[in-house]
This record gives structure tokens, sequence and C-alpha cells, in this order.
């Protein structure tokens, strides 16, 4: 019985090993008929695609002006405190004004000094015909001078010139008598009557007087081309200044005279002066800084003792009735928002959603950590009274939208350049081509199926190795 219960066990094996052999040669059109494969699909209906840029940013008011410093100095004391609400001209902070004071003293008795100086001009102008006649006077004087200088140049120059010519002759004659003495021994010398030694000492003393003649000769050249002409001509140019200052004082002395224009010129300079000391009784008025608008104080973080800049904003004033979103829009998002783009607003600091607007786009980016990002300012249509300045907030930019668009997830969506999905038909797998169009973070607008159709979306295992004609089963079914 055993022995006939292992035969029985061993048919049903060989048999199944028939079987599933028979089941692994068979083609693939009835591979597809056999196998039943488990898929998830998704009915295609129309629905809206929606794309956003998403960025994060703070809460300012619409309106709101800085506190500025307009002067430099310390600050003495300070009147008000942040988030107190304030007319324009309040004041908000004082200024030591020790300095515009020191400096306003210095101004007066600069003025004085001036009155002075007016006083002496005035003096000058009653004395100006004396003292024009003494100016003339010591013109002629220096012209004098100038001639008396071109006499003394032109005799000093003429003896020198006669000093080298006699020395430039006297050694002409010398070097002559040289190089007669020179030939005689050269020719001593071939008969062999005089030593060698001889020889060269006339001939080195020939030399020597030729290089003295030569320099000589160089030094009453350069005195006659350079020297000379260039001294006649320094004399000659100290002698036509001297005559043209004396001409142009002639000349001018009217126009140097003092007039009753330049008295009132002087008058005019003490006038501002005065504008001066006028400009410094207003900057002490300036050092108490008053509020420029109606508003809160936004903040103002300064105390008694802190120094100030001009021109520094040391805080602001806002007006809170109405406020704006300024966000920081990553670059690879910025191409695709523009103002009049709706935009969903919502913080960790409030459960509601408010609704924005953008308005602006900067043109140029700015550099956050290691990112360029874009400034992007928002419209906030309605607050519900729920922001205040500088809220953290996050924002949802609507940068595009397609009503009653067939879309799949994007896995769904197979092949590299020409792209299709798989529908299923009478329970089988159907290849079909597509285009694809919009993109959302989820979805992809697909055309070239229809509304209706169940389009394959997974598992993505199974999708990939998916083949046209595959039987499936749906899953949930």
């Amino acid at each position: 019985m055993k022995k006939k219960k292992k035969i029985i066990i061993f048919s049903i094996i060989i048999i199944v090993l028939i079987l599933f052999l028979l089941t692994r040669c068979g083609n693939s059109g009835n591979q597809a008929q056999f196998m039943m494969l488990n898929v998830k699909t998704e009915e295609m209906v129309k629905e809206t695609l929606v794309t956003k840029a998403f960025a994060d940013g703070n809460v300012k008011a619409r309106e709101e002006l800085d506190i500025k410093v307009p002067l430099n100095g310390i600050i003495k004391e300070v009147y008000v405190k942040s988030g107190d609400f304030v007319k324009e001209g309040t004041p908000l902070y004082s200024i030591d004004d020790r300095n515009i004071r020191s400096s306003l003293d210095v101004v007066l008795t600069e003025y004085e000094e001036a009155k002075v100086s007016y006083e002496n001009l005035l003096d000058t102008y009653r004395n100006q015909d004396r003292i024009s006649r003494l100016r003339l006077e010591e013109a002629r004087k220096n012209l004098e001078i100038a001639l008396l200088s071109y006499q003394q140049d032109l005799s000093a120059l003429e003896t020198e010139e006669l000093r080298l010519a006699q020395e430039l002759e006297e050694l002409a004659t010398a070097l002559k008598k040289a190089e007669e003495e020179l030939r005689d021994n050269e020719y001593l010398y071939e008969k062999n009557a005089i030593a060698r030694n001889v020889l060269e000492g006339a001939r080195e003393r020939y030399e020597e007087l030729e290089r003295n003649y030569k320099r000589l000769e160089n030094n009453l050249n350069i005195f006659l081309e350079q020297k000379k002409p260039n001294t006649m001509e320094l004399a000659r140019l100290k002698i036509d200044n001297a005559r043209n200052s004396l001409e142009y004082l002639e000349a001018t002395l009217e126009k140097e005279r003092i007039s009753e224009k330049d008295l009132e010129i002087a008058k005019l300079r003490l006038a501002n002066m005065e504008s001066e000391i006028e400009k410094l009784n207003k900057d002490l008025e300036m050092a108490v800084v008053k509020a420029p608008m109606n508003g809160t104080v936004m903040n103002l973080p300064v105390k008694k003792g802190d120094r100030v800049v001009e021109g520094e904003s040391i805080g602001s004033i806002a007006d809170l009735g109405s406020f704006i979103v300024e966000l920081m829009v990553d670059e690879i998002d910025v191409n695709s928002v523009a103002a009049g783009q709706n935009v969903i607003i919502s913080s960790d600091a409030f459960n509601d959603e408010l609704e924005g607007v953008v308005t602006f786009v900067a043109p140029g980016g700015t550099l956050v950590g290691n990112i360029i990002k874009y400034k992007t300012q928002i419209d906030i249509v309605d607050d519900k009274g729920l922001l205040r300045p500088g809220m953290f907030v996050n924002a949802e930019i609507i940068t595009n939208r397609l009503e009653d668009a067939l879309a799949i997830p994007s896995l769904a969506i197979l092949g590299d350049e020409e792209k299709f999905v798989y529908v299923v038909e009478d329970g089988v797998a159907r290849k079909r081509p597509v285009e694809v169009g919009m993109r959302t973070l989820n979805k992809v607008e697909v055309l070239g199926v229809d509304e209706g159709e169940k389009v394959i979306i997974g598992p993505y295992t199974t999708l990939i190795t998916l083949e046209d004609g595959t039987a499936v089963i749906e899953m949930g079914e």
C-alpha cells in the first residue's frame, strides 16, 4: 500500500510539472489570457488643476514712515515708547544741543571778525590813492634794478668770453709746438737717435694738450651757444617782467580800486553769516524730533546717552489700519509669479486663511543664504483683524488655473519620448499614446483619453512591467 501511494504522489507531481512547462512554453498572447494582474485604476473625470508657488514673508503696514535722525549727536531725552499712538508733531526724542550752541558761539565770533574786516576795507577805500602811489614807485624801482642787472650780466659775460678765447689761443700755440716736437722725436726715434720713452713722453704731452684744447674749445662753444644767450635771455626776461608788472599795475590800479560795490559784497558776507546763525538756531529747534505722521510708534530702540548719526532711521511710525505682506519668492518660481495673481495667506499665529493679490515683483534678486530670492508684495483683501506688523506668514500664490481638465498622477504616464498610458478596456490593459499638458505637484493633464475611461495608475511595480493586452483585475472589485 505504501509503495502504491508513493507511485500515485509521484504521478501527480509529474502531471503538475508537465502542466507548468506547458504554461511556460505558451506564447505571450496565451500568457495574457491566463494571467490576471491586480491593478489600481482612476476614472477620468473633469477637474480643476491649480499650480502654486510657495513663499514666506512678513506683514508690514501699508503706510509707515521712518523716524529719522536730523542731526549727529547723543540722545538727550526720549519722550515716547513703542506702542504709543502719537499725532503728527508730537515730540519723540531730543538730541544734545551743546555742540550746536558751541558752533553758534563760533559763528557769532566770526561774524564780529567779519564786521572788523569790513571796517578795515572801508578804511582802505578811503586811503587807496596813497597806497596806489606807493605801489607804482616800487614797480618802477624794480624795473631800474632789472636794467642795471642786465648791464652787469652783459659785462661779466664779455669778460668771461675774452678769458676763454685767450686761454684757447694759448693752448693752440702750445699744442702746435708739442706737435712739432712729437714729429721731431718720431724722426729721431726712427734713426735710433733717442730712446722710445723719450718719444712716448712727447706723445703724452701732445695728447694731454690736445685733450685740454678740445675741452676748452667745448667750454667756449657751450658758453657762446648756451650760457651767454641764456643768461642774457634771463636778464631780458627780468626786464620784461619788471616792465610788464609796471605796465600791468598802471593799467589795473583803477580796476583794483575798492568801489562801493566791493563794500556791498563785504556786507553780503556779513549777511551770509547772519544766515548761518539763523540755520544754527533752526538746528536747535530740530534737536527736538517730532512725529512725521499720525500713527503708532512701532519701535524706538534708543535711550538717553545713545549716539545717533544724521540720516539714520532709528524707528518708525505706522498706520495699523491697512497691511501688506512682503514675500521672498525663490528664483525657480519667480518667472511664474506676476501682478494680479491671487494669493492665500496663512500663519501659525491664526487659523483662518486670508486672501491677497500680487501687486509687485522685484526685477532684481536678493541673495538669501545661498539662494536668490525676489521681493514680492501682496495686498491683503481683508485682514480680519488678525495681522500685526512683522508677523511671519506663509503664502500660496496661484500661478495658473485650468478648468475642466482630464488629469492623472504623473507616475501613471510612461515612455521617454513618446508618452503613453494603459486604459482598461473589457478587462484588458490597452496601451494608449497621450500628450501631456499642464502639470501640478500631483497630477498631469493628459490629452488622448476621454472622460469616463479608466486609466491604470498603479501599483507602479506592476505598471512598468505591463504589456498591451494583459488581462487585469481592478483592485476593490
